[in-house]
């Protein structure tokens, strides 16, 4: 007969020990309340811990079902009963799925899965004051005054020139990307005009560039000298690095997919610039999308036209193709 050693024994008695105290933990998830563009709140309830103390305690999301504590979590103080938890650094108009957990010494044990969808808006700075204007089309816009300029805080979806004459609104995407078409023409972001509020139109050059004008009345769309003047008031001093774009930005995760760590994003001038991307038609898509805000300037040539890209930085681009599809911010006259 073979004697199994004490230290097996003991590890067998632990073991059991341990899945007969999960078994007796108890722990709900309750509803996902106060949700937003980029945060919510978890609830949970623990009405049981078995023989093990709570070590820690929270809530745990994810974009795919069955979140665990490995990923993104929340850690709150320890205790039995029902807590609070925020959930933060979300992206808008997604879906996540959220699970309240406990850790003893023994195991991490988690409440039923509860699923949500946050909310999809722009958050401005509610510190600044903001004006309005009006497009041909009826769409208002947030304005916001900038040293001497005025700006839109949006990006323009406007569909017809100052004029009436409508502009094209181009669905193929084989048509965009690399001077396949030379006229006026826009998109919306993956076809679909329910993105428009959010993120405006992809506009060609052609039609940023257009004598007809886009703009709204008394508006034109901001030429390389207007944002040079937008550049020089963020960093009179043209010190490198100096982060400009930081200083425009929406403030939250809720379109930006990366947050500059260095340096505070404050959006404190109220721009609000959402990182819409570049389309590049059917080959690449819209690269980019959730990363860097692109805007056509109203200065080119048939040969390549001038852009600005916006993510911690503000940078001119002399040269880029006329197909490309970029958003647009138009400035007072």
């Amino acid at each position: 007969m073979k004697f199994i050693k004490p230290i097996y024994l003991f590890l067998i008695a632990t073991a059991l020990t341990s899945c007969k105290d999960n078994e007796n933990s108890v722990i709900n998830t309750s509803e996902i309340n106060s949700i937003t563009p980029y945060s919510a709140i978890g609830s949970g309830d623990i009405t049981s811990i078995g023989s093990f103390p709570i070590l820690e305690r929270g809530i745990c999301w994810s974009s795919e079902p069955n979140p665990t504590y490995s990923g993104n979590h929340s850690s709150d103080s320890i205790g039995i009963g029902k807590y609070s938890s925020k959930i933060l650094n979300l992206n808008a108009d997604s879906t996540y799925y959220a699970r309240a957990y406990f850790i003893n010494k023994a195991d991490t044990i988690y409440g039923n899965q509860v699923k949500f969808t946050t909310s999809n808006t722009i958050i401005f700075n509610n510190n600044v004051t903001y004006g309005s204007v009006k497009d041909v089309d009826g769409n208002e816009y947030k304005t916001v005054k900038i040293g001497t300029q005025t700006w839109m805080a949006e990006n323009l979806k406007v569909t017809h020139f100052q004029n009436g004459d409508e502009i094209k609104n181009e669905t193929d995407l084989g048509k965009w990307g690399y001077f396949q078409i030379k006229t006026s023409a826009y998109c919306w972001l993956k076809n679909d005009a329910k993105n428009k509020n959010i993120y405006g139109a992809y506009y060609n050059w052609y039609a940023a560039s257009d004598s007809r004008n886009i703009a709204p009345a008394g508006w034109h769309v901001a030429s390389v000298k207007d944002w040079e003047t937008l550049n020089k008031n963020l960093n009179p001093f043209s010190n490198l690095y100096n982060h400009t774009g930081n200083m425009l930005r929406e403030t939250t995760t809720a379109h930006w997919k990366s947050m500059n760590q260095f340096s505070p994003i404050t959006n404190e001038l109220g721009f609000t610039a959402i990182p819409s991307g570049e389309f590049l038609g059917a080959s690449f898509g819209f690269l980019n999308y959730g990363y860097i805000a692109f805007y056509w300037t109203s200065d080119g040539t048939s040969d390549g036209s001038s852009c600005v890209y916006l993510d911690s930085e503000l940078t001119i681009d002399n040269m880029r193709p006329n197909c490309i599809g970029f958003n647009i911010r138009c400035v007072k006259d």
